[in-house]
């Protein structure tokens, strides 16, 4: 037996119990849609110059001389009422604001790191900037015996003495010339 053909079937009332699947069709596509009650603003509107959240203030200004109206036989002669006369201007001056850092704190030898460092020459009693050395240390020589047992030879094993990250660092004064700390690794 076929199935029936599709005018057939909408011919047949549906079986019992299918209410649940009656849905709405969607809306036409010729529906027009509400208008909105305001139209959008416009640039000018929308993009509107906000006052400047931080402004840069001045520190107030302390006039440096005062002027005072001339007088005339003990009676005070008013400028603004005087016709062809100019009245006096005050100008006002400003001290300019100078800010300087402080100096910089040497630290002390000991606590010298890899870089040069500020530090307080206990021998001359400068304070210079330490001139840094480096040279191999324990941690250059222990790699290249590693490398060496693993078998890379041929100047493979040369490799930890072109490190400066594996090398000591030997401080000295540049002013004369003694030994101040050694950074080990």
């Amino acid at each position: 037996m076929d199935p029936p053909s599709y005018e057939e079937a909408n011919l047949h009332r549906p079986a019992v119990g299918t209410q649940a699947f009656d849905i709405l069709p969607p809306p036409s596509y010729d529906a027009s849609l509400p208008s909105p009650s305001t139209p959008p603003p416009t640039y000018g509107e929308a993009v509107t110059v906000q006052p400047d959240p931080f402004p840069v203030l001045t520190p107030p200004r302390v006039p440096t001389a005062v002027t005072y109206p001339p007088q005339n036989n003990g009676f005070i002669v008013h400028s603004v009422t005087q016709i062809g006369v100019t009245p006096s201007v005050n100008v006002m001056q400003t001290q300019p604001v100078v800010v300087t850092q402080p100096p910089p704190v040497p630290i002390l030898p000991m606590y010298l790191k890899d870089v040069p460092g500020l530090v307080l020459c206990p021998h001359c009693n400068h304070v210079v900037t330490s001139q840094v050395t480096y040279l191999p240390g324990k941690a250059a020589w222990c790699l290249c015996f590693l490398l060496t047992m693993m078998g890379l030879i041929c100047g493979f094993c040369l490799i930890p003495f072109a490190v400066r990250g594996l090398q000591d660092a030997h401080h000295s004064c540049p002013n004369c010339g003694n030994h101040l700390h050694i950074y080990t690794r």
